[in-house]
């Protein structure tokens, strides 16, 4: 499968060399990545360069049995829907176009948490799913809808891309120029949350109505994700009711995220919700609400963070809004323990 060139205002730079923002003069500098590479595990290069024009149509042929399998897409990649859930340990590769139709739920720890770790109250246990893309993978959202990514408590995310073949998310429709055409990624961990502070068991109702997230670990591991691109996203359910680009739910500082872009989000880039997870080379370009955003007592670090916000006539936000809403009690301030 090809990946096709995505030009961008700004791209992550490659590591080791840190971010190229603005010139010395002011104005802005475009930087553009190439992931024009061949990704294909299959065998074949893509190195035809004679001119073909007969593209494979038809249903997809490398469907996992897991999958809905599609038509192929206009380049005749092989197209696979994914499931509404995904229950046990799989990975994205790099051969496939992968579609998602609606939201994909990674695990089940959305579900309120009983008062015994590891439990629901339903009574099941929590799941351990890992969900792993490779590098150069794409990832499309129905044009639309609000199709997004979930990572649900006690589950991870294992999305590592290079700066050579980045992992893309973006809709399903030619190009990259859109916005608000599907949802984004939401993920879920274990990390302290203002609401939860002196309570027996931390069920915060989540970002983009995607259930419950929290809990009492700050040093909790949704996963990693590095050299990974997500354009045309930001679904509305309703007025301050959206989906941001990467929506950061009580996430611990054990998840690893950096090397990341979102671009033209039509809500936030980013948003942090409690939790402590750590960031470092994050490009935030044309995204039409705040570009990094957080509250509900987020204590994480951000390095090395290139914002370009796009046109005051269509963009409302602010590059960075700070907040600390909801509750924090009293007998949990910094250097206090939880009372009882």
């Amino acid at each position: 499968m090809e990946l096709k060139k995505l030009t961008l205002a700004a791209l992550v730079a490659t590591l080791g060399i840190g971010l190229v923002g603005c010139g010395s003069d002011g104005d802005s500098t475009t930087i553009t990545v190439e992931g024009d590479t061949t990704t294909n595990t299959g065998g074949d290069t893509g190195g035809d360069t004679g001119g073909d024009t007969d593209v494979p149509s038809g249903p997809s042929e490398l469907c996992p049995s897991w999958t809905t399998v599609k038509n192929r897409d206009a380049e005749g990649n092989d197209v696979c829907a994914l499931p509404s859930v995904i229950d046990e340990d799989r990975t994205l590769t790099n051969d496939i176009v992968w579609l998602m139709e609606g939201r994909v739920t990674v695990g089940n720890g959305n579900e309120e948490m009983s008062t015994t770790q590891g439990l629901l109250e339903s009574g099941d246990n929590v799941m351990d799913v890992t969900l792993t893309i490779q590098q150069g993978t794409e990832v499309k959202g129905a044009t639309g809808t609000f199709a997004n990514l979930l990572i649900t408590r006690g589950s991870k995310i294992d999305a590592r891309g290079t700066a050579e073949a980045p992992i893309t998310f973006s809709s399903d429709d030619a190009g990259y120029e859109g916005t608000g055409e599907w949802g984004g990624i939401i993920i879920h961990g274990y990390g302290e949350h203002n609401e939860c502070f002196g309570t027996p068991t931390c069920n915060v109702d989540s970002e983009g109505e995607s259930g419950f997230a929290g809990g009492f670990d700050n040093e909790d591991d949704s996963g990693r994700i590095s050299y990974l691109r997500l354009v045309e996203g930001g679904f509305e359910f309703a007025e301050g009711n959206e989906i941001n680009g990467i929506s950061f739910m009580s996430v611990g500082r054990g998840t690893q995220i950096d090397h990341i872009q979102v671009h033209a989000n039509a809500d936030d880039g980013i948003e942090m919700y409690g939790g402590k997870v750590n960031m470092s080379y994050v490009i935030l370009t044309d995204n039409l609400d705040d570009s990094v955003d957080w509250d509900e007592g987020y204590q994480g670090n951000l390095q090395y963070v290139l914002v370009e916000q796009i046109d005051t006539d269509v963009n409302e936000g602010n590059a960075i809004e700070a907040d600390t809403e909801g509750t924090l009690d009293e007998c949990y301030l910094p250097g206090l323990q939880r009372c009882g």
